[in-house]
C-alpha cells in the first residue's frame, strides 16, 4: 500500500546533476520516494526519503518549468528523467504529470532522456516515438527471472512487459540501453543468468548496456535485511562487503561500500565476455566506479552539448 503526499515543490525544477555520467545535465524528478520499492535503490540513503511506501508528489511541477523555461535566454538540450525515483510509477497522478511534462519539452524542442523499471502507458509511448529523435532511453533489468525480481524491486513491471517495452521502442527508432545495474553478486551474476538475460535483451534489437555492481549505504543494507527473508542469502551477500574501504561518488559529496575493485573487475570482465556473445556492447557506469572510469551512458548521446553554459546564470 502506497501512501501518497501532495505538496508544492519550492526549489528549481531544472537542477543541474552532479552525477558523473550525467555531467551537469539538467535533472527533474516527478516525485521523492518512488512506487517500485527496490530494495537496492541508493535513494533509500538521501536525507530527503520519505520513508518506505511513501511517496512525495509535486503538484507545481508543470507551472513551475513552464515559468523556468520562459525565464532563460537559452534552453537546455536534453533534460533528464529521474535521479532518484522513476517517472513511470504506477500512480496515475505521476503518469498523467509525466505525459504532460514530456508534451511541454517536446514542444519546446528539448530532448528527454529517461531510466524506467516502469509500464510505459500506451498513449506516452505514441508520444515518445512520434518523437523518437528526441529520445534515449534506458530500461533498467537486472534479471531475466521475474521470481527474483519481484524480491528485489516488489512493485515495478514484470520482466516481460520491460522486453516488450524496449522492443516496440526499438522499433519506434528510439535509441534504447539496458541497464543492468546493480548487479548483486552471488545473486544475478550466476553465467547461466546472466547468458538468458543478454539472450532476451538481444532479442529485443538492443545493442548496448550499462553495468555496475551493488553498492552498500547502511540504509540499503538495512532494507535488504528487513525485507528479504532468506536471512542466510543476505548475510552471505553482505559478507562479500565486510572490510572494504569507502568509495566516493557522486563527484565526491558522498561515498558508498564497494565490492573490492579486483572483484568488480572480474565481475565486469566476465559480463562484457557474455555480451559479446549477442554482439551488446557494455560500459561500466563511471558514477559508481570512479576508481575504473568509464560511464553508463544514462543521459544518451546527443549531437549538440547537453546543456547551453547560460541556463544556469
Amino acid at each position: 500500500m502506497i501512501t501518497l503526499i501532495s505538496t508544492n515543490r519550492k526549489s528549481a525544477i531544472l537542477s543541474p546533476s552532479g552525477l558523473a555520467c550525467l555531467k551537469g545535465t539538467p535533472a527533474i524528478n516527478l516525485t521523492s520516494g518512488c512506487a517500485h520499492g527496490c530494495l537496492y535503490c541508493y535513494a533509500r540513503g538521501y536525507s530527503t526519503y520519505p520513508g518506505e511506501s511513501k511517496v512525495v508528489v509535486y503538484n507545481n511541477t508543470l507551472d513551475k518549468l513552464k515559468r523556468e523555461l520562459l525565464s532563460k535566454r537559452s534552453k537546455p538540450r536534453v533534460v533528464y528523467f529521474s535521479p532518484s525515483s522513476d517517472m513511470f510509477q504506477p500512480i496515475p497522478d505521476v503518469l498523467e504529470l509525466c505525459y504532460s511534462l514530456l508534451e511541454l519539452l517536446f514542444s519546446k524542442g528539448i530532448g528527454v532522456a529517461f531510466l524506467t523499471k516502469g509500464c510505459i502507458p500506451d498513449k506516452t509511448m505514441r508520444l515518445l516515438i512520434n518523437h523518437a529523435d528526441m529520445v534515449k532511453a534506458q530500461v533498467g533489468i537486472i534479471t531475466p527471472d521475474d521470481s527474483v525480481r519481484c524480491i528485489f524491486e516488489p512493485n515495478a513491471t514484470s520482466i516481460e512487459m520491460r522486453l516488450q517495452q524496449m522492443g516496440k521502442m526499438v522499433g519506434g527508432g528510439i535509441a534504447v540501453e539496458a541497464r543492468l545495474m546493480p548487479i548483486l553478486p552471488g545473486i544475478t551474476d550466476a553465467a547461466d543468468s546472466l547468458d538468458r538475460l543478454f539472450q532476451m535483451i538481444a532479442n529485443t534489437g538492443v545493442e548496448r548496456a550499462a553495468i555496475s555492481t551493488l553498492f552498500l549505504r547502511p540504509a540499503i543494507a538495512e532494507s535488504l535485511r528487513r525485507l528479504i527473508p532468506d536471512e542466510q542469502a543476505v548475510k552471505i551477500l553482505l559478507d562479500l562487503y565486510r572490510g572494504t574501504e569507502r568509495l566516493a561518488v557522486h563527484a565526491g559529496h558522498s561515498s558508498v561500500i564497494p565490492l573490492p575493485r579486483l572483484k568488480r573487475e572480474e565481475t565486469y570482465t566476465r559480463v562484457r565476455q557474455m555480451a559479446r556473445k549477442y554482439s551488446i556492447e557494455v560500459s561500466v557506469c563511471g558514477c559508481m566506479n570512479p576508481d575504473i572510469g568509464g560511464t553508463c551512458n544514462i543521459g544518451g548521446k546527443w549531437l549538440l552539448p547537453y546543456i547551453q553554459p547560460s541556463l544556469f546564470d
